[in-house]
């Protein structure tokens, strides 16, 4: 049982240092996942007008942007699917490139065509940032329920350790007698005959 429980605690550590790097690398990488992409890239629809029908995918995000020209202030969206508007407003300078500006993103909750409207503008894009994010997020969630689990089995090795831990038999006391000859203390010395 002994080895059973350091076993199970060297499982825990190793699975507790494996998920802190891989949360490490995970969260990292959702950090800097922005930081070289070539957002022309990701361009799924670009739109004549203000107007426009699109098919939204419900596992995909996306942002709508406009023409630099324009200021966040000045331009007003909607983005309607059976009767409920989708659209959040979020002008984050942060996303902006080349000659767009980030103006919202479309919170869609269901797959299917919805009607897009963009107000005072020319033309806008929409374009999909979660294939760019990747699953970065989801990873991270995982490995962080991995090192939670990784903990509980650490904890339960070390309880396990604690309480099976032999105990070392205790070290025997000898003694030199009179004789000269060494005994343990718990015994007698030997009677000495008569003779």
């Amino acid at each position: 049982m002994e080895s059973v429980a350091k076993w199970v605690s060297v499982i825990g550590g190793t699975g507790v240092l494996v998920c802190f790097i891989a949360s490490s690398h995970f969260l990292n990488a959702t950090s800097t996942s922005h930081d070289d992409v070539d957002w022309n890239d990701w361009i799924v629809y670009e739109v004549e007008g203000g107007n426009a029908t699109l098919f939204l995918d419900e596992d995909i995000g996306y942002t709508i942007y406009v023409e630099d020209s324009h200021s966040c202030s000045e331009v007003k969206a909607t983005v309607y699917f059976k009767g409920e508007d989708y659209y959040d407003s979020n002008c984050d300078p942060f996303y902006d490139f080349d000659n767009w500006i980030q103006i919202g993103d479309i919170v869609n909750d269901y797959s299917g065509d919805h009607h897009v409207t963009v107000t005072n503008v020319d033309r806008f894009i929409v374009v999909d940032w979660t294939t760019v994010d990747g699953n970065n997020f989801e990873y991270m969630l995982m490995s962080s329920l991995g090192c939670c689990a990784s903990l509980i089995i650490l904890v339960i090795g070390l309880i396990l350790t604690a309480f099976t831990e032999k105990k070392a038999p205790p070290t025997p006391q000898f003694v030199r007698d009179s004789s000269g000859q060494y005994r343990l203390t718990e015994e007698k010395p030997p009677e000495s005959g008569g003779d």
